[in-house]
């Protein structure tokens, strides 16, 4: 096995749903963290509070997070039966060690466990990292949003996995 996807098969992770208004602080620090290159996409309190959020945890300490509209577009249009991933992200000191797919899967599975019939998430169009591992795991390309993304500015490739 890749040395690099180890760690993930070897280690225990759970996720757990963040309680919000509780974990606030802690979920707006890790979004900084991981973020932390695009500070134009962190998300403030009033958006995460709108979101159903859960850690990534592995071997008790948080490493990442998922955040989900549910029976939502994109483009925040209603779109029912369509889960909208609004964030993907992992610590960078964890990335490029399998924890991503984990995290991807994970969402698969929960998506197909309350039923929705489709998956949207989009990335910025730099992020050739995320934008692999989603077309590996049987997403396709949706469309090209231009100027969906600031600082810099720079298009979303919106892509989305029927379930």
């Amino acid at each position: 096995m890749d040395k690099s996807n180890t760690a993930a098969a070897t280690q225990k992770i759970e996720f757990r749903r963040v309680t919000v208004p509780a974990e606030m602080d802690a979920l707006c620090e890790l979004d900084r963290k991981i973020f932390h290159d695009f500070p134009a996409d962190l998300f403030i309190p009033e958006e995460w509070a709108e979101f159903e959020s859960y850690w990534m945890i592995v071997d008790g300490r948080v490493v990442g997070c998922s955040a989900f509209i549910r029976d939502s577009d994109f483009d925040d249009e209603p779109r029912p039966g369509c889960l909208h991933i609004m964030s993907t992200g992992v610590l960078p000191e964890f990335r490029r060690r399998g924890f991503g797919m984990k995290q991807k899967r994970w969402q698969i599975e929960f998506a197909k466990q309350q039923d929705f019939q489709v998956i949207v998430t989009n990335t910025r169009e730099s992020n050739v990292a995320m934008r692999e591992l989603n077309l590996k795991l049987g997403f396709v390309i949706r469309e090209v949003a231009p100027h969906f993304y600031y600082e810099p500015d720079e298009p979303a490739i919106v892509m989305e996995l029927q379930l």
